[in-house]
Formats: C-alpha cells, structure tokens, sequence
C-alpha cells in the first residue's frame, strides 16, 4: 500500500503520469491496428468477391468463345460439302 510520503514524491507522481501516458498510446496504438485490419479484412472481401466475379465472366466468356468455336467449325464442314 502507498504511504503519504509516496503520494507527495514529485518523482513517483512523474512515474505514475508517464505510466499513464504510455497505456494511454497504447490504447490509442491498438484501437488503430484494430481499426486498419477491420479495413484491410473489408478490403480483402471486397477482393475476394471481385476475384470471384471475374472468374464466372471469364467462365461465361471460356464457354461462349467454344461455342463459336464449334460453330465455326460445323460452317466450315459444311463449306467444304458444298
């Protein structure tokens, strides 16, 4: 337990304050972090579907691309039966 003459000493008071000082940037130093990963994690969804969607397009646009494909190729059959 902290005596009078403890309560009085400049030197603990400054200690205590810089104490204090610290576990206050601290908190500040992790509601930043916390606050910049729950971007970053927003950030990184926002990625994931956007990767997701091309992929279908690209899906789509693979398939699409085949059909022309064989399209061609029964037109040019029939080009050469002719």
């Amino acid at each position: 337990m902290a005596t009078s003459n403890e309560h009085l000493d400049p030197s603990a008071q400054a200690e205590d304050a810089g104490m204090t000082l610290q576990t206050e940037q601290a908190k500040a130093t992790a509601a930043e972090i916390t606050a910049e990963n729950a971007a970053l994690e927003e950030a990184s969804q926002s990625a994931e579907a956007q990767a997701e969607a091309t992929t279908e397009q690209a899906s789509q646009m693979a398939q699409a691309l085949e059909e022309v494909v064989e399209e061609l190729q029964e037109r040019t059959e029939e080009a050469r039966q002719a």
